[in-house]
C-alpha cells in the first residue's frame, strides 16, 4: 500500500482569542499616544518576541495601528527566529515572510494613528517554535503608532539601520495573534483503516 502522508495541518482554534497574543502596548488593540512618520522617525518599525507560550504557533494576524498609501512588497515582514530581543541582522528584505498591504486609513498625517490595519497571514503557514525569538514588523508609509517607553524594545530602520526606539524615549505598537502548530505524523493507509 502506498503511504499517505500528511505534511502540514494547523488546528485553528475558531472561537474566542487566538492562543497566543502580544501587543507591544500591553492589551491587544492599543491605541496610539503619539506617532513617528516614515521620513521623520523610520521606514519600518519592527518588534522582536519571545514565543513563551509552551507550543509551537503558527501565526494568524498581525496588527499595526498606521496609515498611509499602500506600502511596497515588504509591507509586513516575519523574521521566524532572530536569537534574542534583538532586530534581525538585515534590513526588511531579509525577512522570511513578507507581503505588501492597503493601511486601513488611507491619511498619513492622522498623528497618532486611530486605526490598526489587520493584515490575515495564516495561508502563509508561519510557524514558530517553542522557545524561538521572532520578529514582526512594517513598512510605515506615513504613520506609525506610538507610546512613551513603556519597558518594550522596539526598532525603526533611519538611515540604514535598525534604530533602537528606547533611547528616543518610545515603543512602538505592533501585535501579532497565532494559534498553536500540530503536525500530524506520517501514516500508511492500513494505519488509517485501523482506526476505523
Amino acid at each position: 500500500m502506498k503511504n499517505l502522508m500528511v505534511v502540514l495541518f494547523a488546528i485553528a482554534v475558531m472561537a474566542g482569542a487566538a492562543d497566543f497574543e502580544y501587543n507591544s502596548g500591553g492589551a491587544m488593540g492599543t491605541l496610539p499616544t503619539t506617532g513617528g512618520s516614515s521620513t521623520g522617525w523610520g521606514e519600518w518599525f519592527i518588534l522582536p518576541i519571545l514565543n513563551d507560550s509552551g507550543h509551537d504557533i503558527i501565526l494568524v494576524e498581525l496588527g499595526f495601528p498606521c496609515g498611509g498609501p499602500e506600502t511596497g512588497d515588504y509591507g509586513w515582514v516575519v523574521w521566524t527566529s532572530v536569537g534574542g530581543l534583538n532586530p534581525p541582522a538585515g534590513e526588511a528584505s531579509s525577512a522570511d515572510f513578507y507581503d505588501s498591504f492597503v493601511p486601513t486609513d488611507p491619511d498619513p498625517s492622522t498623528s497618532p494613528p486611530e486605526t490598526y490595519s489587520y493584515i490575515d497571514v495564516t495561508a502563509e503557514n508561519i510557524v514558530i517554535a517553542d522557545g524561538a525569538y521572532f520578529c514582526i514588523g512594517y513598512d510605515v508609509t506615513g504613520i506609525g503608532g506610538q507610546v512613551d517607553f513603556n519597558g518594550v524594545n522596539t526598532w525603526a530602520w533611519y538611515q540604514g539601520a535598525w534604530d533602537g526606539d528606547e533611547a528616543w524615549g518610545r515603543t512602538a505598537i505592533l501585535e501579532v495573534s497565532a494559534d498553536y502548530y500540530q503536525a500530524l505524523e506520517q501514516n500508511t493507509w492500513g494505519s488509517i483503516k485501523a482506526t476505523f
